[in-house]
């Protein structure tokens, strides 16, 4: 599903009017049409349906308007209360507002709620659209609190007080039963806290055209189901392990040992075929228990517990055997390690999935990016990705989509941020996750997700497709977990014996 910022939206519009010479009280016409039928199924059931409507001076409102147009037509009782004077109505919410004044339908010009409540059996909210930002004016805050205490709210092209690119919610914000909302999602829709606040989305068709260049870089769209399925494809018949894919894995440290335990058994139960894992030698027995079905690499670590910068020749020796490189989880913070994760990141002929600790290098030393000489893919929590960009979490949350874009135009890798929800993002394009959850985040699922990512490398699939599917399956392995342990009972373990059934979803 393609997704939209509120600057492409504005776009769409503008080149439907301007270019197509499509008439804006067309598209609005259109807005209502759709508005009137999907209000009329969901009250198929309610004899003689009572709805009211609370429409803002801008085009909103007008697509509200355009609704309460066809919805008295069709025999249904519409109030509408008007939130500014006629006079001060956009032009074309002025053209269906004359309409609904001409078919007597019911408009209050109100400032304050009506001391009375009425009981309507659906609202409709068109106070503010996409264009909005920050607080609600103070003016519409008990409109908006007495659309959230209704047994029924569907929103027009966005719940109001929700900001269409950040996500961003206004104090008292609508909180929608559904949102209808005009050819395609905004961003900020699919986004926490926006996300709970729309309900079922219905994408419209108002109109506007199918196929634009955008000027914005960034072309966003949800990660679905559907195009999972079609990266995915069935375990060939003749396949063998080195087919499989051949993952090597630098993970792990004194305190640590888990992750690279987690990512390797990741990997393997994603499909790779084979897997090497280094182990700092004093730690090696530690790997050789926990990893059965993986072997393990011991490198020289004079009994530190971790890994040194002397150990890359050992390590550069089994690069030309792999596939993939994971780099990063558990590594600990030494600066011994970093010196050696700088060192190979460096010369890895590879593909690269860097994660955790595998960012230490890049701290403070955002140019290094441009220094690997592969495909590579980085897998950051919002805290390093604020640590990489040298941007404060905080500000970066203002605007996420925004300063992903920014980071991305001098970035030469895939980002995978991991949030609520998880973005990807490679060259100008970026998809958002429809899956995840709250249980996600305990320690160890990161290590998780960098193993499904590099097995899928492994297996043939570019680091952008790779990143995709490993972001939706680790997802949709920890929805499928939280059904049966509840969010707070998941923890990392638990998504190994899941992984693989989740992936038959997909290749049949």
């Amino acid at each position: 599903m393609q997704l939209l910022t509120r600057e492409q939206a504005r776009e769409l519009d503008l080149i439907a009017i301007d270019k197509n010479k499509i008439l804006g009280t067309t598209l609005m016409e259109n807005a209502g049409k759709n508005i009137a039928s999907i209000v009329q199924s969901e009250l198929i059931t309610v004899h003689n349906p009572n709805i009211g409507i609370v429409c803002g001076k801008g085009n909103n409102g007008g697509d509200g308007f355009a609704a309460a147009s066809i919805l008295i037509d069709e025999g249904f009782k519409v109030s509408i209360y008007c939130l500014s004077s006629s006079k001060n109505l956009s032009n074309d919410s002025l053209y269906f507002h004359d309409i609904c004044s001409k078919k007597n339908v019911d408009i209050f010009y109100e400032k304050e709620l009506p001391q009375l409540l009425p009981n309507f059996d659906l609202m409709i909210d068109a106070i503010v659209g996409t264009g909005f930002s920050g607080e609600l004016y103070k003016e519409f805050v008990p409109w908006t609190k007495w659309l959230n205490e209704c047994s029924a709210t569907i929103s027009v092209d966005i719940p109001s007080g929700l900001n269409a690119n950040t996500g961003m919610c206004s104090s008292n914000a609508v909180k929608a039963d559904q949102t209808i909302t005009m050819d395609s999602a905004k961003i900020g829709m699919m986004l926490e806290p926006g996300k709970s606040h729309c309900g079922l989305i219905h994408c419209v068709d108002i109109g506007l055209p199918k196929i634009y260049k955008s000027k914005s870089p960034m072309e966003w769209h949800l990660l679905s189901d559907d195009q999972i399925n079609s990266m995915i494809q069935n375990v060939e018949k003749t396949t063998h392990k080195y087919k499989q894919g051949k993952v090597l894995i630098l993970a792990g440290s004194i305190g640590m040992t888990g992750a690279a335990f987690l990512s390797t058994m990741s990997a393997l139960r994603s499909g790779a075929g084979i897997t090497k894992t280094f182990a700092p030698s004093s730690l090696n027995s530690i790997y050789e228990k926990k990893i059965t079905e993986g072997m393990t690499i011991p490198c020289e670590d004079s009994g530190n517990g971790f890994f040194l910068e002397e150990n890359y020749d050992t390590i550069m020796n089994h690069v030309e055997w792999s596939d993939v490189i994971i780099i990063g989880p558990g590594l600990g913070s030494d600066s011994e390690t970093a010196k050696l994760v700088l060192k190979l990141i460096k010369n890895i002929n590879k593909p690269i999935v860097i994660d955790a600790d595998g960012f230490q290098p890049f701290y403070n030393n955002i140019e290094l990016f441009n220094e690997i000489h592969s495909k590579f893919v980085i897998t950051p929590h919002l805290g390093e990705f604020s640590k990489i960009t040298d941007i404060d979490s905080k500000i970066l949350m203002d605007d996420l989509p925004k300063n992903i874009n920014l980071f991305m135009k001098d970035f030469p890798g895939t980002l995978l941020l991991k949030n609520s929800p998880s973005f990807v993002a490679w060259e100008a394009k970026g998809c958002v996750n429809s899956n995840g959850n709250p249980g996600l985040a305990t320690a160890g699922s990161g290590d998780v997700l960098t193993g499904i990512i590099a097995a899928f490398i492994a297996q043939g699939k570019s680091v952008e497709e790779a990143a995709q599917i490993g972001m939706f399956i680790h997802g949709k392995t920890g929805d499928e977990l939280a059904r049966v342990n509840g969010q707070r009972g998941l923890i990392a373990s638990d998504l190994l014996n899941k992984i693989g059934q989740v992936i038959s979803i997909y290749e049949s």
